[in-house]
């Protein structure tokens, strides 16, 4: 195989499924990088924005918006850090560990039966070769 099919197939599959994840997070008011900030925290309880940042993979510039909008809607908080005065630690509020405990188990689900039209080996095949991949950058 020397031909450029794969990259083609790859892309319109990530186009594929940035649309079916769009839709799905916005039924609940949010854009992709409101709920992966959210679902972040969900998991993690508490940190920093960077933290966030490296999580995300959201620009630094795109993030201060993001997080300013989930303040706003009262989903999150941000406080300053008690060892790093320049470092702001971000957490869910009640109502955005309520929404998140509520949405989170659907989103979910509605992914699982994306990938589950791979069997677990194909699957975990796709996520090898896709790490793979993914390590390229790192190392140029």
């Amino acid at each position: 195989m020397n031909d450029l099919k794969t990259i083609t197939v790859l892309f319109r599959a990530y186009n594929s499924l940035e649309k079916i994840i769009r839709d799905d997070v916005f039924q609940y008011g949010l854009n992709v990088s409101e709920f992966g900030v959210l679902e972040a925290l969900y998991h993690k309880e508490q940190l920093s924005v960077k933290a966030i940042i490296d999580k995300v993979l959201v620009p630094n510039s795109s993030m201060s918006y993001v997080i300013e909008n989930l303040v706003a809607k009262n989903y999150i908080k941000k406080v300053q850090s008690e060892k790093d005065k320049r470092s702001y630690l971000l957490s869910l509020t009640d109502i955005g560990r309520k929404l998140m405990d509520k949405i989170f188990p659907i989103h979910k689900n509605n992914m699982r039966k994306i990938l589950d039209i791979l069997d677990n080996d194909e699957e975990e095949t796709m996520q090898k070769a896709l790490v793979k991949i993914g390590k390229l950058s790192k190392n140029k």
